[in-house]
């Protein structure tokens, strides 16, 4: 698979779960997706918006990580403004980057702005992102594509990955698919 995009999980902490809106369901994507990109070969990117105050990443996210997983703090909202995570990922050699995560107006908008910005095309995953309100929520999604970013939904992302039901990189995403829906 050519031109394959990075994932990036921002900021999907302890700390600020329990007042997410849709948080369950936001998780649960976040997590089928970040299964299929594991199968996929696709490089992941975890961030956590001052894990002092906001904890770690959520469990069920760091149970799936690779033991090799790296999850780089950051203190500003956008990640790209954080000078390790900006080095990460203008050294990793996607041009695309899949963002999911919290918050959708906040962390998530401004990491995408800055991303447009140094020249990578964003892609947000509608049903992979939320904020504390809904309001908020819908709100950057219009935002968000004002700016130039791709607002889609974690499947329609990754059946454009995988192209053909008769790739082998489609058998390696179907159990995952059926179990989604199971």
């Amino acid at each position: 698979m050519e031109d394959l995009p990075a994932l990036w999980i921002v900021d999907f902490q302890e700390n600020l779960f329990p007042s997410l809106d849709r948080k369950h369901e936001v998780l649960e994507r976040i997590c089928f997706f970040l299964k299929c990109a594991k199968a996929l070969e696709i490089s992941v990117l975890a961030s956590e918006q001052y894990p002092e105050g906001l904890g770690g990443t959520v469990e069920p996210l760091k149970e799936l990580f690779s033991s090799e997983q790296k999850i780089l703090s950051k203190t500003t909202f956008s990640g790209m403004r954080e000078p390790m995570i900006e080095k990460e990922v203008m050294t990793n050699p996607a041009k695309r980057w899949i963002l999911v995560g919290a918050e959708a107006h906040i962390c998530i908008y401004q990491t995408a702005k800055d991303l447009i910005a140094k020249g990578k095309e964003v892609i947000v995953l509608n049903d992979a992102i939320t904020s504390r309100s809904l309001y908020d929520f819908s709100t950057a999604l219009g935002e968000l594509r004002d700016l130039g970013a791709r607002v889609s939904s974690s499947e329609t992302v990754l059946y454009e990955l995988v192209e053909d039901a008769r790739s082998p990189l489609f058998k390696k995403v179907l159990p995952l698919i059926k179990a989604a829906y199971a």
